[in-house]
């Protein structure tokens, strides 16, 4: 999925999750570790909008791993969770915005064609039963289609 889809349908998974969960965090720091954690999966590629900007992260990981690979999978969530000390309210807050960033992401790609690899290193692709091609028309409608669905639930 493009960037900019990625980043529509991260807006429809914040519209709806949002009022159903408490975070004690300022909504500009809510907004940015959303956004944040929604370019993170894609760290593993170097000509992604993030992975341009950390090179030196995003070439070893493509070199080891690939593309669409441990970073599509539910692993990194887990550890960032693990890692976090989740007696501190604000770490625990913001962990909670990556994550639905994060996830949100995942969405996006369960869509297109590749899929994700959800359980990474299992070789199993979960994908749409009506997968589209990345940058097709059909990818635009599915993630602005999500975007007016949310706002009306």
């Amino acid at each position: 999925m493009l960037f900019r889809n990625h980043l529509v349908v991260t807006a429809a998974v914040t519209v709806s999750t949002i009022g159903y969960i408490d975070i004690a965090l300022p909504l500009w720091l809510v907004v940015v570790s959303i956004v944040f954690g929604s370019l993170l999966p894609d760290v593993d590629h170097p000509s992604s909008t993030i992975g341009k900007r950390v090179l030196f992260i995003s070439i070893p990981l493509s070199a080891i791993f690939g593309h669409r690979q441990i970073t599509h999978s539910i692993w990194p969530i887990l550890c960032v969770a693990w890692l976090v000390n989740f007696n501190n309210s604000t770490s625990s807050a913001i962990v909670l915005c990556l994550s639905i960033g994060y996830l949100s992401h995942l969405l996006g790609d369960f869509f297109t064609d590749s899929g994700i690899p959800f359980f990474w290193p299992l070789s199993f692709r979960f994908k749409s039963p009506l997968p589209v091609a990345t940058g097709g028309p059909f990818e635009y409608l599915i993630a602005y289609g999500l975007f007016i669905s949310s706002l009306l639930v």
